[in-house]
């Protein structure tokens, strides 16, 4: 092998190698299910059980959990109403829930209990379906380094092919208070990911509040469905990050943000850059969250960096030439 052609292959890894597949659709998940003890909320019984994702797995790669957000902050405007909607699992046994009853919307997304989640989160309204959330901010106190490896996760409640649109930053610094100071480039994710829903079809209950974060008094319970779940990978590519960056999480939005840069993303007041006539549309912001929200995932294992391939590359040419150069003698 030529010097030269060590040369360009090795120019071709550095642009490609410890770079994983842009949004790919999750395919299949590893869950446990951590057991609790039955109570009573808002009239319905909650078995209290966790169904918590412990890895997960795309077309090219595994997935596992390394770490949780410290922090949620729930963005709203001052125009719409002051709602907010949330799914729970029904256990089968009557008008029981298989999930936890959750008192602030916020822990919720966050929980790791794919029993219950947001709905129609982004939408804008007057309706009880809808309300006034623009951004919604997970963040890590101790901050997070990017890897090779390195990604964050979406799981939205829908049919197949057919899952809602959404974006996303990086958050890039913070403040004392782990409030979001600085954000990455914007992704927008467009509707109708999702070929396949690896956890299927199940029936859940509609919850409806009017008290902003508070779950704790449901205006509306009456409403029932079955879908399944499907997810959706970001890597450190997507958002434009670089390998070594330190973050502190990310924070997600509906499509139709206008924000071109950190400052505007960082005013969610400004109906500009955050439209407060959002649709519960799948194109707009009807994405209905699980609450798998807040987690850093890690391939395993790591894919190679630039560097240990360009280095097993030019070993293997060195190689080559030494034994050329004992043939030739």
């Amino acid at each position: 092998m030529s010097l030269r052609r060590v040369l360009l292959v090795s120019a071709l890894l550095c642009a490609t190698a410890g770079i994983l597949p842009a949004t790919q659709d999750v395919t299949t998940m590893t869950t446990t299910v951590v057991a609790g003890s039955p109570s009573s909320a808002e009239g319905y019984t909650y078995n209290n059980d966790q169904l918590q994702v412990t890895s997960f797995g795309t077309a090219t790669s595994t997935y596992a959990v390394t770490s949780g957000a410290d922090n949620v902050f729930i963005r709203r405007n001052a125009v719409n109403n002051n709602q907010s909607s949330v799914w729970y699992t029904t256990s089968g046994v009557g008008t029981d829930l298989s999930g936890m009853h959750y008192n602030d919307y916020g822990q919720m997304l966050k929980s790791n209990n794919l029993y219950g989640g947001s709905d129609n989160t982004f939408a804008n309204g007057t309706l009880n379906t809808t309300g006034n959330i623009e951004r919604i901010d997970f963040t890590w106190n101790s901050g997070l380094t990017v890897t090779n490896a390195f990604a964050f996760a979406v799981f939205d409640r829908g049919a197949v092919n057919v899952h809602d649109s959404f974006a996303i930053a990086a958050v890039t610094a913070i403040d004392a208070s782990g409030n979001p100071t600085a954000f990455g480039a914007l992704l927008k994710v467009a509707a109708g990911w999702g070929a396949t829903n690896p956890l299927a079809d199940f029936n859940y209950r509609f919850f409806r509040y009017a008290n902003g974060d508070n779950l704790t008094a449901t205006t509306d319970s009456t409403a029932t469905a079955t879908q399944g779940i499907g997810g959706i990978v970001i890597t450190a590519a997507d958002l434009g990050l670089t390998l070594g960056q330190t973050i502190y999480g990310y924070a997600l939005m509906a499509q139709d943000v206008t924000a071109t840069n950190s400052a505007e993303l960082l005013d969610w007041t400004n109906s500009t850059f955050y439209p407060t006539t959002t649709d519960g549309n799948t194109g707009g912001g009807g994405i209905d969250l699980a609450a798998i929200n807040g987690i850093a995932f890690a391939a395993v294992p790591e894919p190679a960096s630039n560097a240990a391939l360009i280095a097993i590359i030019l070993l293997a040419a060195w190689s080559c030439r030494k034994r050329k150069a004992v043939s030739r003698s």
